[in-house]
């Protein structure tokens, strides 16, 4: 995250509770061995923020259902798995309600999936936003 620049950054959701971190895992329903290129965040139902600010594009694909993504250039984030969208494409500023999370896609109940990326390379989200809202707050 070297030279990574924030003037904002804002928790994907109001409780934090990982159902599945970043690194290799067995799949929930594939059973493989892969690599987990986000974290799986427990939610039902809840209000989704932007992270980040920057430009959202909306999609859908059989792995992460109904997706936004969010990207200043650099930085992108993925959201998955969403039930509802409260956004279009379009700029989005951190901190906006941009979707109600779900189960749509590939999943074993609702969940968020939340990726980051900075300059192409995956980052681990929550190293990434304990970094930047916790660390950086006390000053470390």
């Amino acid at each position: 995250m070297k030279g990574l620049i924030l003037l904002c950054c804002c928790l994907p959701l109001k409780h934090l509770h990982v159902n599945s971190a970043y690194g290799y895992r067995v799949h929930p329903i594939t059973k493989q061995f892969t690599f987990h290129k986000g974290i799986d965040l427990r939610a039902n139902r809840d209000t989704v923020y932007a992270v980040s600010g920057g430009v959202a594009s909306i999609g859908y694909n059989e792995m992460l259902g109904v997706y936004i993504t969010i990207s200043d250039g650099r930085l992108c984030c993925i959201y998955g798995h969403l039930s509802a969208l409260l956004i279009g494409a379009g700029p989005v500023a951190c901190g906006d309600p941009i979707a109600i999370t779900g189960a749509t896609g590939r999943v074993s109940g609702p969940h968020l999936h939340l990726s980051i990326s900075y300059d192409g390379q995956p980052l681990d989200p929550l190293k990434f936003l304990y970094q930047l809202t916790i660390k950086s707050n006390n000053h470390e």
